[in-house]
């Protein structure tokens, strides 16, 4: 399909503010792609690993935003921004925030 001219390739279930984030990296001259792999589990929908929050949270990671930049974005103190990070981090089993990030990629969480 990316020789046919796609820019990219999103998974049937697909959140609407993840679409909006792939037609902005689109836009930017950057492709998409799913995540590879062979359990066809991947193509279900995570969102309930995580709480919305959280998917917020994740999101702003995604794009380097600091725990203070966090807290002031979503207008929340920088200790639950700080909280929010670590629940993350503790639930995709990753040892960073960038760890976090690459897991919620692969886990078809978040497009980047």
């Amino acid at each position: 399909m990316l020789r046919a001219g796609a820019s990219g390739i999103l998974p049937r279930h697909v959140t609407a503010s993840d679409l909006l984030l792939a037609m902005e990296v689109v836009k930017r001259g950057f492709a998409i792609m799913p995540p590879i792999g062979n359990d066809s589990s991947q193509d279900l929908p995570r969102d309930d690993l995580l709480t919305a929050r959280e998917l917020e949270v994740l999101r702003l990671l995604a794009e380097g935003a600091s725990n203070k930049l966090i807290a002031r974005k979503l207008g929340i103190s920088f200790h639950t921004a700080k909280f929010h990070v670590a629940s993350i981090a503790a639930k995709l089993d990753a040892t960073g925030r960038t760890d976090a990030v690459a897991q919620a990629v692969r886990l078809g969480l978040i497009l980047l």
